[in-house]
């Protein structure tokens, strides 16, 4: 797939080699660590640790081993200018690394995870865990103060009237990734095979 294949509204799901990206995948089962969401004319719109950003495709891949792309179905093109305007409003605002973490400690694999790492520390591990735990509340009580990448994906196209999955204030990429509204429409960038190629 190229990038000239890209539609309005079509969801970025990525990987990189960073810590923080193998821990998310290990935490939630998944391939992939992100979510951006394409707005057009070569540009997607993210969270990440600055905030949200709209910045060129090209610059936000650089980093990514793995970029796949999804696309809703059944969404009409109004609709997904919705969703693209909706995330254009959120640009600038903070990025949400409690509510983030909160998420994927929900989810049902990292949930499992911190109880088993909350058991081998055994003073701090409940702790940590309940403190992810009420930042998954509070950012479900006010999701749209700050965001994560995921976040941010699917309360836009909640906006639009075309939920991805339930809780969308805590969905994760593995989340997005296993939606089935969504179809995999291709790859954008893939990891190198060991023979180089």
């Amino acid at each position: 797939m190229n990038t000239e294949d890209l539609k309005v509204a079509d969801i970025l799901l990525s990987t990189g080699e960073a810590k923080q990206s193998k821990a998310i995948r290990i935490g939630t089962g998944s391939p992939y660590s992100h979510a951006a969401l394409y707005v057009g004319d070569g540009y997607i719109v993210e969270a990440i640790g600055i905030g949200v950003v709209r910045q060129s495709l090209e610059r936000a891949m650089s980093d990514d081993v793995l970029v796949a792309v999804y696309r809703r179905i059944n969404m009409s093109a109004a609709q997904a200018g919705q969703v693209v305007r909706y995330v254009k409003r959120q640009v600038g605002k903070d990025y949400d690394a409690a509510g983030a973490i909160g998420a994927g400690v929900t989810s049902p694999r990292g949930f499992i995870i911190s109880v088993f790492a909350g058991s081998l520390i055994p003073l701090a591990g409940p702790t940590l865990v309940g403190s992810a735990l009420s930042a998954d509340v509070m950012n479900r009580l006010n999701p749209e103060k700050k965001f994560f990448c995921s976040e941010l994906v699917a309360l836009a196209f909640e906006h639009a009237g075309v939920p991805l999955v339930s809780g969308g204030a805590s969905a994760t990429p593995a989340d997005l990734s296993s939606a089935h509204v969504l179809n995999h429409v291709g790859t954008l960038k893939e990891p190198a095979s060991k023979d180089g190629r």
